[in-house]
């Protein structure tokens, strides 16, 4: 299966079990997603391209374990812990997913089923992977990086190739075992000691997505939080390659453009939710609004 390239909202309905929401982070270039994948009865593989910087939240597929691998130049961020070069994100059905990336970025992912992973794991590693994962951090090897590449682009080509021609015979138990136990010879098991939540960026978020419908001041957020201006500017642009500032308005504009989508375009003024959501300068909000969505707030409403 491979996909159009697609904006955020319609890109949802091709990631089959993913109940997750992508938002733009990029007022200079309209999100496009392209997907390309393939299921067999455990496993789930894909591959996703984003052209810009986005935000995704929501929740993997259920009953799955997920390893992705985010091919970018900018800054990847998992529930406030910016990843370190090569490390694999790994979640499961247990937590929310909260992933902002700061560049253009291909995503290649693999969603196994929970017990298939679990016995796959113990027979590779010799221990089972609730007891490793606690412990370690899952890296991917920088020497094998083109190896894995090569190895996530065959079975993407071999699978298109079925979905063409429906003339290739899959023993799915014998690819399931192939891909396997080539995805855990790319990984390398390390030491999580660095693997830490930032506090102060997981509390910050937490107050920014809970005041857009206020005039919260930055410096009010700083004071709250027990750190400088300046620290709260590092943390945010060291940690999701943007300042405090930018992701509260693209938070804001994303909101406003939630309520336009759902309101009666008969009721309804822009001005009022614009100003709900603390845009008090309406010809800023609107070419700002535009920049980030390739339309105006009124379109939006009338749609």
């Amino acid at each position: 299966m491979k996909s159009p390239r697609l904006d955020g909202e319609r890109a949802v309905a091709y990631s089959v079990g993913w109940d997750a929401q992508v938002k733009t982070l990029s007022k200079h270039e309209r999100l496009l997603i392209e997907i390309a994948g393939f299921h067999t009865p455990h496993i789930q593989f894909g591959s996703t391209s984003y052209n810009a910087p986005f935000l995704v939240q929501g929740v993997c597929p259920k009953k799955s374990v997920v390893i992705t691998y985010n091919r970018t130049e900018g800054v990847v961020n998992y529930r406030n812990h910016k990843l370190q070069p090569g490390e694999l994100l790994v979640m499961t059905r247990d937590e929310e997913m909260d992933l902002v990336i700061s560049h253009s970025n291909t995503t290649f992912t693999i969603a196994i089923d929970e017990d298939y992973f679990q016995e796959s794991f113990f027979a590779y590693y010799g221990v089972a992977f609730g007891e490793a994962s606690r412990r370690k951090t899952l890296l991917l090897n920088p020497k094998e990086e083109l190896a894995f590449l090569r190895f996530i682009q065959s079975w993407l080509h071999y699978f298109v190739e079925y979905e063409a021609t429906k003339k290739l015979t899959l023993d799915y138990a014998k690819i399931e075992t192939q891909i396997i136990h080539s995805l855990f010879s790319f990984i390398i098991v390390d030491d999580a000691s660095l693997r830490k939540e930032n506090a102060v960026l997981r509390r910050a978020r937490e107050m920014l997505h809970g005041s857009l419908d206020h005039d919260l001041k930055l410096t009010d957020t700083a004071r709250e939080l027990g750190v400088s201006q300046r620290t709260l500017q590092y943390t945010f642009k060291h940690n999701l390659g943007m300042t405090p500032k930018m992701y509260l308005q693209l938070l804001r504009l994303h909101k406003v453009r939630e309520e336009l989508k759902a309101a009666n375009p008969f009721t309804t003024k822009v001005s009022d939710v614009a100003l709900k959501y603390a845009f008090f300068h309406l010809g800023h909000f609107a070419s700002e609004y535009k920049k980030l969505f390739g339309e105006s707030p009124v379109e939006t409403l009338r749609q």
